[in-house]
């Protein structure tokens, strides 16, 4: 009988309020050696500026990334890059970058400035997930006021077969409804209740958004899942 090897899984979805022009971002980078990246970003505002920013981030970071380089200086070395090409004005943008080693379950992270993220344990069979850990920022968010610098911490964790991480941008957890209430981080918390899977998980919280706000989009909204699965 063949032993069942666990892997890493990334799982994404986002509604930007100007489509092809939003300053949410999902990158899932293959990085050889049974490891993978996953980064979500938010650059400040929407439209055409805000996706430019958000795209030379993240191309910067793919740079890195592919160098070899760990998460914390991932970052310091993508804001020196974006630094310096100049014309960023107070353009900012706040992102979580985790590199995850497939056969250890092991992941290294970092959160600039970024809502936190939940690392939600795998639920015991026949009942619901355990407490989620979050996940708070390790350093400030991107922005040229950090350039030459070196302040984005590594933080590590280790996954086991059937643990997620949900990661989110503020236009989930931000989102109103016509009271001015948020949808806030309960519903998020408590979302491993049920059997679905991470994609299932995905459209259920993204439908929950949409009823909290009667359909209205004032803000992107991203969210992703890193899965260890089998």
């Amino acid at each position: 009988m063949s032993r069942q090897v666990p892997r890493m899984r990334a799982y994404w979805r986002s509604l930007p309020v100007i489509p092809g022009r939003g300053g949410d971002w999902v990158d899932v980078l293959d990085l050889g050696d049974g490891r993978l990246a996953l980064c979500i970003g938010d650059a400040a505002g929407h439209g055409e500026r805000a996706a430019l920013f958000a795209r030379s981030l993240r191309q910067a970071m793919r740079r890195h990334l592919f160098a070899g380089l760990k998460p914390g200086l991932v970052i310091s070395r993508t804001v020196d890059d974006v630094a310096a090409a100049g014309d960023v004005g107070e353009m900012f943008a706040t992102a979580f970058l985790a590199v995850a080693e497939t056969r250890s379950g092991r992941v290294d992270y970092v959160n600039a400035g970024h809502p936190p993220i939940l690392h939600m344990p795998a639920p015991p069979v026949g009942g619901d997930g355990g407490e989620p850990r979050v996940l708070g920022p390790t350093g400030p968010i991107l922005s040229d006021l950090f350039a030459g610098t070196e302040i984005w911490s590594s933080r590590s964790l280790t996954m086991a077969v059937g643990d997620l991480l949900l990661l989110y941008t503020d236009g989930i957890n931000e989102a109103r409804d016509e009271h001015g209430d948020q949808f806030g981080t309960r519903p998020l918390t408590t979302s491993r209740a049920g059997t679905d899977s991470p994609a299932g998980l995905l459209r259920r919280l993204f439908a929950q958004v949409a009823e909290h706000t009667h359909g209205a989009v004032e803000d992107d909204r991203t969210m992703a899942i890193l899965a260890r699965q089998v």
